[in-house]
């Protein structure tokens, strides 16, 4: 039967967390970024996405939600406590897990500017692939090809004698671009991590994520120079 061979879609709702203000790079999300904001950027990438049931901005202000109502875009409209930075993250997930409906939540920070719609769908599609059974999330990620060290000892290598770099292998850095898991386990966790990942593998210089000034500043100058 064909059928049979037909990909069954898991019913998985984009959340997109949007904070006004932020307290390592000010109001990152919304402050100029070239020609556009991270935050209209994320929207405009996101928006011609397949694969979710529903896409939803989640913040405390009425002023960006407009902004995702204009642009086609549902939205849940936060309890200011949980867009502080009083309250641990753990909880944030949990408190808007239980908000949102679906089975699955996909959350995607707008602070990945330089990860655009082709990957989202990719992404998609290869979380819809993954038997439940050995994966509970799909994690996007990038390899770590560097000598780690943990508590004096190396992790991801033997020092003698001394390996090739192309043999660092098994260790990877979560770049939340995007993540995707079961609704429930993210409010029973606390987490946007489960317990068993999938690591979906991303450049690691397309997948930076805008925690600081230079990384604002980097992403902008790609984007910039991507956009002229």
């Amino acid at each position: 039967n064909s059928g049979l061979n037909m990909l069954i879609k898991k019913e998985i709702t984009a959340v997109i967390p949007v904070k006004k203000h932020s307290d390592r790079v000010k109001s990152k999300n919304i402050r100029p970024f070239y020609n556009t904001t991270l935050y209209e950027l994320k929207l405009k990438q996101l928006k011609p996405v397949k694969g979710f049931r529903d896409k939803i901005v989640s913040s405390e202000s009425k002023s960006i939600l407009e902004i995702a109502e204009n642009n086609g875009f549902s939205t849940h409209l936060r309890d200011p406590r949980f867009s502080t930075s009083d309250v641990p993250m753990s909880e944030v997930y949990s408190y808007i897990a239980s908000e949102i409906p679906g089975e699955f939540i996909s959350w995607i920070n707008v602070t990945n500017p330089l990860v655009k719609t082709k990957i989202y769908e990719e992404a998609i599609n290869q979380f819809n692939k993954l038997n439940s059974n050995t994966y509970d999330c799909l994690l996007s990620a990038w390899e770590l090809n560097e000598n780690i060290f943990y508590n004096n000892k190396p992790v991801n290598f033997k020092p003698y004698p001394w390996p090739r770099s192309q043999d660092l292998k098994g260790c990877y850095a979560l770049s939340f671009a995007i993540n995707i898991l079961n609704r429930k386990d993210m409010i029973k966790w606390g987490s946007c991590v489960g317990s068993k990942p999938y690591f979906f593998l991303l450049d690691p210089y397309i997948s930076t994520d805008v925690d600081y000034q230079e990384d604002f500043d980097f992403c902008e100058m790609i984007y910039r120079q991507n956009n002229l």
